[in-house]
């Protein structure tokens, strides 16, 4: 298998560079003579494995080897491609320890000359030079694009004179350190690049507008996405978006959330993508239907932990929440005489999961918005078209509800207007495990009246919540840092109320070189 390099340098110092790397039985494009790099490599480990550097002294070692292990940068993954190498002579390929992988097993790798820090919980100053892999796969739960993962090629010289050296490509999060001919070092870690690269989070915000006026040109099914490969261990925290949104919104969140050692270690982001444009309790039936699908292609040890924003919550409350035949004919007078199977005896009435065990609920109207029955919400009405085969697969639903609406099935902005006989519905009804309100005040009036502008506190609050949190931003606050600070004291809350934590990573390489 040949791997694709592709490969940028910083401008100023260096001009941009394109090597391709042909590796598994290819020829490198390596030149014939090249420079020794080995003593230079060798004097910016000392610093950093030295306690008595200053931490900009790190920083200007750290930059250096970069641009030393950048500057050599095929013929290291040749020597990565044999890890064991660099764990001494005596060590088999197979007992190569978890975390120390073969370049051959990705698709194309790009390295991190420059981080860009924004969250510092995602970085690590040390030894390594920090790439972002791409992982394909054809798994249906995969982002289209593959997965983007965060990788830190090592490098270290055979001994101070030696023109090279040997290598690994290592998990950051995994291999925290290494042992060094000067004593131990830190592995560096940038797991930001890698999340501002990944396609998992969906793609624009634009998107999340064409989902919405026009549902039919969605391209495949809703889906479950996930952030990395699945891990049968980990918990999922599944992510979901809200009105003319996409995953994309929850990325500064998401960052957030996975600067914390235990999140990373506990949790796996799934993210369920979704046209926003049908009505509301539709797409809670199709949101149960894709984590339905996940669960039976992967079988998580695990339970669920659902996230809802704005139209979000609505969804992932009808997950764990009990809706009744006589509930939904409320809605549906006539859904009595439907079968079991019919899409909307299913979308009207259902049961609980008993997969989930705790939901948060974000900037979510329970009771409806205003915004959905204003002049901008009737605009808005006006502009989505619904597909014809979802006009026949909910030709009951439909019948019943169209006296009400025009003459049309009423849409996702309909079905958040405070009138919605299934809000009403959803609203009357408990969710069956631990439920957490997150929501958003901009401090125009007294809490009772207050709103983020677009969802009051009167239907964001929900009495039921074992906690309720008020963050001083609007709708879209997802990425607040408070908002942020209180789903991290949720989420160690449900490990602590969960099975045992699983244990951080402390694994270290243990390099015989030197």
């Amino acid at each position: 298998m040949c791997l694709a390099i592709l490969f940028q340098r910083p401008a100023g110092r260096f001009a941009g560079l394109c090597i391709g790397l042909l590796l598994g039985g290819c020829q490198a494009l390596v030149p014939s003579q090249t420079p020794s790099i080995g003593p230079s490599l060798d004097a910016a480990v000392q610093v950093l494995a030295s306690p008595g550097s200053s931490e900009r002294t790190r920083a200007a070692a750290a930059t250096d080897y970069r641009e030393l292990v950048a500057g050599r940068l095929p013929s290291l993954l040749e020597d990565a491609a044999r890890p064991s190498d660099i764990l001494g002579p005596t060590v088999p390929a197979q007992q190569v320890p978890p975390g120390v992988q073969a370049p051959d097993a990705f698709t194309d790798l790009r390295p991190v000359t420059r981080s860009r820090v924004t969250v510092p919980g995602l970085h690590r100053l040390g030894l390594g030079l920090p790439t972002i892999v791409r992982l394909a796969s054809t798994d249906p739960n995969a982002p289209r694009a593959g997965y983007q993962l965060p990788r830190t090629l090592i490098a270290l010289p055979a001994d101070p004179a030696a023109t090279c050296c040997t290598a690994a490509l290592v998990q950051p999060d995994q291999i925290r350190s290494v042992r060094t001919a000067h004593g131990e070092t830190a592995v560096a870690m940038d797991l930001e690049a890698p999340l501002d690269a990944t396609r998992a989070t969906g793609p624009s915000l634009l998107s999340g507008l064409v989902n919405l006026v026009r549902p039919g040109r969605f391209l495949g099914q809703p889906r479950i996405v996930f952030l990395e490969p699945f891990d049968p261990v980990k918990r999922p925290l599944v992510l979901v978006h809200g009105l003319m949104s996409t995953p994309q919104v929850w990325a500064p969140l998401v960052k957030g959330l996975l600067a914390d050692d235990q999140v990373r270690a506990n949790y796996q982001f799934w993210f369920y993508y979704y046209p926003t444009g049908k009505p509301v309790p539709i797409s809670a039936l199709q949101l149960r239907q894709a984590l339905d699908d996940a669960v039976t292609r992967y079988r998580p040890k695990q339970p669920m932990v659902l996230i809802g924003h704005s139209m979000g919550g609505i969804l992932s409350r009808a997950q764990v929440s009990r809706v009744t035949l006589e509930d939904a004919a409320t809605v549906v007078p006539d859904i009595g005489i439907l079968p079991d199977y019919s899409a909307t005896r299913r979308a009207l009435v259902f049961a609980p999961r008993t997969d989930v065990s705790r939901v948060v609920f974000m900037f979510t109207p329970h009771r409806g918005s205003r915004l959905a029955t204003s002049g901008l919400g009737a605009w808005g009405t006006r502009l989505i078209r619904l597909p014809d085969t979802l006009l026949r697969e909910f030709g009951t639903l439909a019948d019943s509800l169209v006296g009400s609406y025009g003459g049309r099935l009423p849409n996702s902005i309909h079905g958040l207007s405070p009138e919605s006989g299934f809000l009403r519905v959803l609203d009357a009804t408990t969710p069956q495990v631990p439920a957490h309100t997150i929501l958003g005040d901009r401090g125009r009036g007294n809490l009772a009246a207050s709103s983020d502008g677009v969802v009051t506190y009167r239907s964001a609050h929900l009495p039921s919540a074992q906690s309720e949190v008020v963050v001083p931003t609007g709708h879209s606050g997802v990425g607040h840092p408070l908002a942020i600070q209180e789903l991290l004291r949720i989420l160690h809350q449900e490990l602590k109320a969960g099975s045992v934590p699983r244990p951080l990573p402390s694994a270290r390489l243990p390099v015989a070189a030197g």
